[in-house]
């Protein structure tokens, strides 16, 4: 097997992907679109508040960046794909925009012999309906669907340490190498390497291998019964803050206990926030729709999701609270990383100060000039 591969997209996510392949002794061509960006990757001076960025960028030996899609075409036959696919709403409810474009690019050269991976989010139906028409003038090319499932802040452990791998194979040969290649990876990891006697334990990983249709389905299917989970915690939490004598915390303790439902998630809390929760879920619901099925799940789960918030928000109205403090702004907790997209403490944060609360966003400064960029002086400020 071929030790060199390119990651196309070399951004937030394709980074830490090219890094954990280079730790596995692979042989990795990044591709951006930003000279800059790609200078600071060569050079080793890029600066990144994902944990362990830095840091493994400094000990990578075979490991650089390019803006030539060419160069990365003609370096290896496995060719992953990271770029944004954001919300937009509509039939397809990401934007395959850039994908597309990429796709048609790698088409124009007629590659052939190739493996080409998308790890970015797509709607069920792209690649049997779009992905494949778009390269179709390449011969002896597959095209696969292999999204990760991490979280922002934590990309590094979560590519190490996965549940299970999801591979959406364009072939047979594709998926073979895939798993392979991944194989690697989690026989490489940090604990591996630190303690080989317990490699078996701490690095076996589920390979799902499936049809590219059905790993999209999966992937949001995964998130989304995640989603539903933390909303049926939180209903059930604010049932219990409604309850004389009843404790949320007792109650679902108590419900984690049954093995078919588990403790992962089931906890009250915030509702859920973020880059991938709520468009994961709302995607899903509009593909349902789409198809003919009434997306009953997805709808509630988005709907006590929102109502939960605004529980929260009443309780605290009603306390008779005059001054608020947001520890922690970010979409989740902790957050390291500037993202507060649907961060439900700062939906909290804006009921409050609109109904004449002093609300204070404490965190860092990073987090606080995202906060401060959408909301400007709703709230005051303080850094730690």
């Amino acid at each position: 097997m071929s030790k060199n591969i390119s990651v196309i997209g070399v951004g937030r996510l394709g980074i830490c992907v090219s890094l954990c392949l280079e730790y596995a002794g692979y042989n990795v061509l990044g591709v951006d679109i930003f000279p800059d960006y790609v200078n600071k990757i060569n050079n080793k001076t890029l600066k990144s508040e994902e944990p362990n960025v830095e840091k493994m960028l400094h000990g990578s030996k075979n490991f650089r960046a390019t803006t030539s899609l060419e160069e990365a075409l003609a370096f290896s036959d496995l060719l992953f794909i990271y770029v944004a696919t954001p919300s937009s709403g509509g039939e397809t409810f990401y934007d395959h925009t850039t994908l597309g474009k990429i796709l048609m690019q790698i088409n124009k050269h007629r590659v052939k012999n190739k493996h080409i991976v998308i790890g970015c989010t797509v709607i069920p139906g792209y690649i049997r309906e779009v992905g494949n028409t778009l390269i179709k003038d390449c011969e002896n090319t597959s095209l696969s669907y292999n999204p990760e499932f991490i979280a922002q802040g934590n990309i590094i452990a979560g590519m190490f340490y996965p549940d299970f791998i999801l591979i959406g194979e364009g072939s047979k040969k594709a998926g073979d190498r895939l798993q392979e290649v991944y194989e690697t990876i989690h026989n490489n990891t940090p604990i591996a390497r630190d303690n080989p006697t317990e490699q078996k334990i701490s690095t076996y990983v589920p390979i799902r291998r499936m049809s590219p249709a059905s790993a999209e389905i999966t992937k949001l299917s995964v998130n989304c019964f995640v989603t539903t989970k933390i909303s049926f915690a939180n209903m059930i939490g604010d049932v219990a803050d409604k309850t004389p004598g009843a404790d949320k915390n007792d109650i679902l303790t108590a419900v984690g206990s049954d093995k078919r439902i588990g403790y992962r998630y089931l906890e009250p809390g915030y509702s859920y926030g973020g880059p991938c929760f709520p468009r994961d879920n709302r995607a899903l619901g509009g593909y349902i729709e789409k198809i003919g099925i009434p997306p009953l799940i997805p709808r509630a789960t988005d709907e006590m999701n929102k109502l939960h918030t605004k529980f929260q928000a009443r309780q605290l109205l009603d306390s008779g609270i005059d001054e608020y403090t947001i520890d922690g702004v970010g979409y989740k907790e902790p957050c390291t990383v500037p993202i507060i997209e649907e961060s439900q403490k700062l939906v909290i944060g804006r009921i409050l100060a609109e109904n004449g609360v002093k609300v204070v966003a404490r965190d860092t400064k990073l987090l606080l000039d995202a906060v401060r960029l959408q909301f400007g002086d709703l709230f005051e400020y303080q850094e730690i």
